[in-house]
């Protein structure tokens, strides 16, 4: 059971003020730094995670990724090489509301073109930085992109971020699949790793969402949801936001393709497009023929095969009765 820090419990030289949140691998807590009474993020490991090699790794590259990148749409990391008395990582405090909070208040009504494609644009020159320095996020989802009361953002959360060159890092208890359905390429669902196109298709699915209220798949739960993204190109956005301009409807649908080779090949040039959406030539879109998933195909397989030895069996059935009636 994971254990959780009081108010005004002090570790090392930052004090508790209230935990933020909590998941499945880590805490967060708000905390003062004593030494300059500036606010920060404290992100614990929890307590059944620790030992484990895999969660070690992840939070060292974490710390890696926290030294490798600045950028002033991506949440800073503090201290890194102080000595501490257990491990976690000393994050910059972001004063404002996660992008999911603002979709929330919308009430599934699409937010205006212009403030969508003021925080999609912040999102790619971020993550445009981020794939340059060779950091790839792969968990880009709106929980994870704060919005500052001047209307900054600031990307946050890095936990499965992958660092170009590093080993891959699995753990016991957790699959290689690593991201969050809604937002996850159809590669990173197939297991894959996961690199700059599937930050590419996330951050087009959260444009699809803030332009019409809601993501491109919908199910009744997250199997069905990861089937539709592996299986189909997502329907146009134009069906439910029929006045967007042609132009942009072309960006975000080319963003999001199933097919990584037809998405743009890098940030800068999703981030090109979005900026000078005069230049763009608008293509008719045109969704390449569904997919069958391979668990459907073997469903599939099974269930002829059972087909197959039940009528074997009724016909042993039928020729037996031939044999005792001509007796």
């Amino acid at each position: 059971m994971t254990s959780v820090l009081a108010p005004d419990t002090q570790i090392d030289h930052y004090k508790i003020i209230r935990q933020l949140g909590h998941g499945g691998m880590s805490r967060v807590y708000l905390a003062n730094d004593v030494n300059n009474q500036q606010l920060v993020v404290l992100k614990f490991p929890n307590d059944d995670l620790i030992g484990n090699i895999g969660v070690f790794e992840r939070y060292k590259r974490e710390a890696a990724i926290g030294h490798h990148i600045s950028h002033p749409y991506v949440q800073r990391f503090f201290n890194i090489d102080e000595p501490r008395s257990e491990e976690y990582l000393v994050m910059e405090y972001i004063k404002g509301q996660t992008l999911r909070e603002i979709i929330e208040h919308a009430s599934s009504n699409p937010l205006p073109t212009t403030e969508a494609l003021r925080i999609t644009r912040q999102i790619c020159e971020a993550l445009d930085y981020c794939h340059e320095h060779g950091v790839f996020h792969r968990d880009i989802k709106p929980e994870n992109i704060m919005v500052e009361e001047d209307g900054t953002i600031k990307i946050i959360d890095f936990g499965i971020a992958l660092l170009e060159g590093a080993r891959r890092v699995t753990w016991r208890g957790l699959t290689n699949t690593v991201g969050t359905p809604d937002y996850m390429a159809p590669e990173q669902i197939r297991g894959e790793r996961g690199s700059a196109s599937s930050d590419i298709y996330a951050t087009g699915v959260i444009l699809y969402e803030l332009l019409c209220g809601h993501v491109p798949f919908e199910g009744e739960n997250v199997f069905a949801i990861m089937n539709q993204h592996v299986t189909q190109d997502p329907p146009s956005i134009l069906d439910c936001q029929p006045t967007l301009s042609p132009e942009l409807a072309t960006v975000v649908m080319k963003a999001i393709r199933r097919d990584p080779d037809k998405r743009y090949k890098t940030m800068k040039e999703m981030l090109h497009a979005l900026q000078n959406l005069d230049e763009i030539t608008p293509v008719a879109y045109e969704p390449e023929k569904a997919q069958m998933s391979s668990w459907k195909q073997q469903a599939i397989l099974a269930t002829l095969i059972i087909i197959a030895i039940c009528l074997v069996v009724i016909a042993f059935g039928v020729l037996a009765q031939l044999a005792q009636s001509n007796h």
